[in-house]
């Protein structure tokens, strides 16, 4: 049996409200989690079983500012950007505020980018919002001229869709040759990209119309998460990466407690909001569920099942994340 990798736990911060921003990014660190990240939105317009689950009213700090100030109050835990679409900044701009993010946290900085997906942020802000194959395209184009940002002394790189001439960026980044790069999606061409150039991917269930629904999500299961990681595996080795060198992330709600019974009503609400059964939603990547121990044993086997081996969660109470970093991680270290 092959070893299995160092298991990582990632928080995700609530990103409404910095009072909460930092308290959760402290208790991150307190607590050993590996890293903590901050979704990469302007604004969200989330629908959930049929009804609104976030308006896009609901106020949303930006990540690379709240991220900066995180950075300067930790020392240890890593800070990650959950994604950023690579469409909302220029690809040499954001070759200058990751450099300067990674400084400001003595090179913790793990950067998550994606192609978009939330069309009605990218027209709001005035921002285009080209066919999937486009964006995707630019994904690659943006993470080819990124590297040369973060590397070459007078960057220079002229690609598909973005151009720059000495562009200097001192001071570089911490990290060399520069800090990791997490790509995130569930498309197969998505996938493969990531198998080329990523250091994690961060595997979510496909969203090819760019909507959020739920019950998609929750019957993306285990079968298709494998054919996938299977996918970015051989992606890798065909770009002669050695994919026992990258790592598989995936974003889940946590629903546990010690009362058996509370789980499992907590899955049951879970599964009627995605309009589908227990046993599916049991089975979905979307949801890890039950006592400490089973969510402990569910991880321990989606480690081996799967190849996962970063994982990042959503807590619906502070109880809740207490106990899983006493009662679960320990089982990990």
């Amino acid at each position: 049996m092959k070893p299995m990798k160092q298991i990582k736990f990632n928080l995700y911060l609530p990103s409404w409200n910095f009072k909460k921003t930092r308290e959760h990014a402290l208790l991150a660190e307190e607590m050993g989690f590996y890293s903590v990240s901050f979704g990469d939105h302007f604004y969200m317009a989330v629908t959930q079983g049929g009804s609104v689950a976030q308006k896009a009213t609901t106020p949303n700090l930006e990540c690379y500012t709240a991220l900066a100030a995180v950075a300067s109050i930790t020392q240890r835990v890593r800070l990650l950007t959950a994604v950023t679409p690579i469409g909302f900044r220029s690809p040499a701009v954001l070759g200058k505020i990751t450099a300067t993010l990674d400084h400001i946290s003595q090179g913790r900085l793990i950067v998550g980018l994606g192609s978009g997906w939330q069309r009605s942020e990218y027209e709001a802000y005035g921002l285009p919002f080209p066919s999937n194959t486009e964006r995707r395209r630019q994904l690659e184009d943006a993470i080819k001229l990124l590297k040369v940002m973060w590397t070459d002394p007078e960057p220079t790189y002229h690609g598909s869709d973005f151009k720059i001439d000495k562009a200097y960026n001192f001071p570089q980044p911490v990290q060399k040759p520069h800090p990791p790069i997490m790509i995130g999606g569930g498309g197969r061409k998505t996938i493969q990209l990531a198998g080329r150039y990523a250091d994690i991917l961060s595997l979510v269930p496909p969203n090819p119309d760019g909507t959020t629904d739920l019950h998609r999500s929750v019957t993306f299961g285990k079968k298709q998460f494998r054919e996938r990681v299977d996918l970015f595996h051989d992606a890798a080795r065909a770009a002669g990466r050695d994919p026992s060198q990258l790592e598989v992330s995936t974003l889940s709600y946590l629903l546990m407690s010690r009362d058996k019974s509370q789980a499992d009503r907590m899955l049951a609400a879970s599964a009627a909001d995605a309009r589908t059964d227990i046993e599916t939603a049991r089975q979905a990547l979307t949801y890890v569920s039950g006592t400490p121990a089973e969510v402990t044993r569910e991880i321990r086997s989606r480690c081996e099942e799967l190849d996962l081996s970063y994982f990042s969660f959503y807590f619906s109470s502070r109880e809740m994340l207490n106990t899983f970093a006493s009662e679960v991680m320990p089982e990990f270290r």
